[in-house]
């Protein structure tokens, strides 16, 4: 157990997730700010935890940093690593950023408030751990080109039709292929989700993004769905599609409606 002293007067407290009472950790990576992190446990659940200075990390801090990407990708890196450790050591619940706390008080306060909700969403993820696949559209899927040369107007708009109606028809092709190997991954799956596609900003990737799916799998499963992924990859109705598999991760995408809160800290 934290002793709590003089320095919470200075300081803001930082929740990294939600975990069972009983779960043990045997030395976390540093936190945010090169601060130590810790269990706090409070009744039925436990919080992971730190200590950030209010001056630095203090809620205005926060809104002031919103657009400062090199402030947030170190600060979202440390809570991550933080988070990363615990899902791969045990069962968490991950907390977005920021989830700040006046004192840990305050923090029990709220874990007792929503402890149902954190008991159920522990329940959900028990065992299991989040994997993500994304598909990209290769050069070998490019669509062929709209204008094709014509003797004619008339010839023109015919051969126009035409190749329209083919791009259309190798689009619904190309959906009903993804959607068929989301379904395929997720019967491997105790859920499975389908988030909106990223853009090449955020993907990282000048390939277009067709599937960006996330899946909780359970530990005892995770080789048997890595070996589908690399089947899939390897069937030749797969030509023409990148499949890129990552993981795993602590199950964001299957706790979601577990919100923090945030509080102003004066003084």
């Amino acid at each position: 157990m934290h002793e709590v002293g003089p320095e919470m007067d200075k300081t803001i407290v930082h929740a990294y997730g939600v975990v069972a009472p009983n779960a043990s950790f045997s030395r976390f990576p540093a936190g945010i700010a090169d601060t130590r992190v810790w269990v706090h446990r409070v009744e039925n659940l436990a919080a992971i935890v730190g200590l950030l200075p209010v001056a630095g990390f203090g809620v205005a801090n926060w809104e002031e940093n919103a657009t400062n990407v090199r402030w947030l990708e170190q600060v979202a890196r440390r809570h991550n690593e933080v988070l990363q450790y615990a899902a791969t050591t045990g069962d968490v619940v991950p907390l977005r950023l920021p989830s700040l706390y006046g004192n840990l008080d305050s923090l029990a306060d709220t874990l007792r408030s929503s402890g149902d909700r954190l008991e159920r969403a522990l329940q959900r993820i028990q065992g299991k751990l989040e994997w993500s696949v994304k598909i990209y559209r290769s050069a070998k899927q490019e669509d062929p080109p709209v204008t094709p040369e014509a003797a004619s107007g008339r010839d023109y708009l015919l051969a126009r039709s035409r190749n329209l109606s083919a791009r259309s028809a190798a689009w619904e092709h190309l959906g009903e292929q993804v959607l068929e190997i989301h379904e395929t991954l997720g019967h491997t799956s105790a859920e499975y989700v389908r988030n909106q596609p990223q853009d090449a900003a955020l993907s990282g990737r000048k390939e277009q993004m067709l599937l960006n799916g996330a899946y909780l799998v359970a530990r005892a499963d995770q080789n048997r769905f890595l070996d589908l992924v690399d089947e899939i990859a390897d069937r030749p109705s797969a030509n023409g599609l990148l499949l890129e598999v990552g993981g795993p991760w602590p199950a964001y995408n299957f706790t979601g409606d577990v919100e923090a809160t945030t509080e102003q800290v004066t003084g």
